[in-house]
């Protein structure tokens, strides 16, 4: 365990060499074969950005927006990457922009024999947990009064679900807690107070361990000094556990992963809190969250063909340039799509970010939040609504206060609406589903994402008010956004992206991708990955 966390401490403190942003000829396009407009978009961009027109490649897809996972596995993907192979035998292309025609998503997979494998691993792991759950419940009732045990007994606790096991064990905890203070002799006492403690501590982990010493330090001003370290050390244990736990859920669901996660869990949380966690990763298994957008499937291009597609995999490119060593172990392509509700949006999308290239985007940033996160709270759970909300909080002092923009912040429940945002250049906010409020006037060249879910699903249904649609529809320049259910953990969060963005030093896609946790998943960026709003306004 303590090798797995210093390697991967040592992953996420490398420090890439400094380098230049994106360049021309490190971007290749990926057209629709026998599409016109997808051709002549292509050359068009290439014409004004100057990327090589030997950069095009040219792959048959379907003409829908959705594109069957197995035609994406056996036709589309082997056709890209022997152009790879053929085209770019040095790996110096960085990027690759879909366009006009090109399938949006990627459909979900069939089940495959993999998945049962991996749901039987699950099942085992859980049954196991809760015989051991079963065993320490029949030794609380041994070692309670067995008269106080009628309102647990009325269940069965093997076909109890966890809710009710949890109950049971509780009630017979309390139980045993109390019988054993009843003891006369001090020795027998002590020893049955170590049994229940440890048996306890097996079903909660340290967290039981440690908010029971915490009741004794904090209500208790002549604590011993001891039990003051030993509560302290406990603490700084279980943050380093609780920081392992991020770090692997940043991985992608496999065995090797989930039993480094379960010897993790059973310590912080004990079994049932790894029980609880299977019985989650089961019902994922049975959702079979497999489609994605076919961008963010077609930046794994180059890795093997039998990654996972339970869910994401990890983005390699966040937090760094597309120079790190990873790269030669997981080689990430940055894509992003030149694609919108017409030709004539998309290509308007082009001109606007060369124009506001020339003078650096101007106009008001304005930050939707919704009341629900705190500037100083500490305690909001990684991809929460109160953690995402905080990071809009968090955009708006930043642009405001080291990058001097003005900046109009909301914080009430209530959307902004109609007329409530002139001169808009940036927009972040949440959460109208599905329905865009027309609140803006947009600069040209104005970059702006919206906090919902599958707001990308579609972007050529005349009918549809999805905010990317909309937002380009409306004269945003750039967007991103899921074309299926996300989860909110999978946005870039909007405190870094902006960041990334407004240094001007990075190009819109490098910022995309330096901020997104997860591909093979959901995620899409339209707009000209080239655009640098900022690049001659702030330094």
């Amino acid at each position: 365990m303590r090798r797995f966390v210093l390697t991967a401490l040592a992953m996420l403190a490398v420090t890439p060499a400094a380098r230049a942003a994106l360049a021309p000829n490190e971007i290749a396009l990926v057209v629709a074969r026998g599409n016109r407009d997808s051709r002549r978009l292509a050359e068009y961009y290439c014409q004004v950005r100057g990327v090589p027109t030997e950069n095009i490649c040219e792959v048959l897809v379907p003409k829908e927006e959705t594109c069957p996972r197995d035609t994406w596995t056996w036709a589309i993907r082997p056709e890209i990457q022997k152009w790879l192979a053929e085209h770019d035998p040095d790996r110096r292309l960085k990027c690759l922009v879909t366009t006009w025609g090109v399938p949006l998503k990627i459909g979900p997979a069939e089940p495959a024999e993999k998945m049962q494998v991996y749901r039987t691993f699950l099942q085992a792991e859980l049954a196991a947990r809760r015989t051991s759950l079963i065993e320490a419940l029949a030794t609380f009732r041994d070692f309670g009064d067995p008269t106080k045990n009628l309102s647990i007994e009325a269940g069965d606790p093997a076909r109890a679900d966890l809710p009710t096991l949890e109950k049971q064990l509780e009630q017979a905890l309390q139980n045993a807690q109390q019988e054993t203070g009843k003891i006369p002799d001090a020795d027998r006492r002590r020893q049955r107070q170590v049994q229940v403690q440890q048996l306890a501590s097996a079903i909660g982990g340290a967290n039981i361990l440690l908010q029971a010493m915490g009741q004794q330090v904090t209500n208790n001003p002549d604590a011993p000094e001891q039990l003051k370290v030993e509560y302290h050390v406990l603490r700084g244990r279980n943050v380093g556990l609780a920081e392992v736990q991020a770090l692997l859920e940043r991985q992608a669901s496999s065995i090797e992963r989930d039993l480094i996660r379960l010897s993790v869990l059973d310590r912080a949380a004990g079994w049932l809190g790894s029980s609880k966690w299977l019985a989650e990763q089961l019902a994922v298994v049975d959702k079979n969250e497999t489609g994605a957008s076919f961008d963010s499937e077609l930046s794994l291009v180059l890795w093997p063909e039998d990654y996972e597609l339970l869910r994401w995999q990890p983005n390699y490119l966040a937090g760094a340039s597309t120079d790190t060593p990873m790269q030669s172990v997981y080689p990430t392509m940055m894509v992003a799509r030149l694609d919108g509700p017409s030709l004539t949006v998309v290509k308007r999308m082009i001109d606007d970010a060369l124009a506001a290239e020339k003078t650096g985007l101007v106009g008001k940033a304005y930050l939707d939040a919704r009341g629900i996160g705190k500037r100083d709270q500490t305690d909001a759970a990684p991809g929460s609504y109160a953690d995402y909300d905080r990071a809009l909080l968090a955009t708006a002092e930043g642009l405001k206060g080291r990058y001097g923009m003005d900046v109009v912040l909301d914080e009430k429940p209530a959307l902004f609406q109609a007329g409530d945002c002139p001169e808009a250049a940036l927009y972040c906010g949440w959460y109208s589903l599905a329905k865009y409020v027309d609140a803006f006037e947009w600069q040209p060249g104005a970059v702006a994402y919206h906090l919902a879910s599958g707001e990308a699903r579609t972007l050529h249904d005349e009918d549809s008010q999805v905010w990317c649609k909309r937002l380009l529809e409306d004269g945003a320049c750039a967007t991103l956004g899921p074309v299926y259910e996300p989860y909110l953990v999978a946005f870039p969060r909007p405190n870094e992206f902006f960041a990334q963005l407004v240094q001007g030093e990075l190009t819109l896609v490098e910022c995309y991708y330096r901020t997104k946790p997860y591909n093979s998943w959901m995620m899409t960026l339209l707009g000209d990955p080239l655009y640098r709003p900022y690049r001659t306004s702030r330094r």
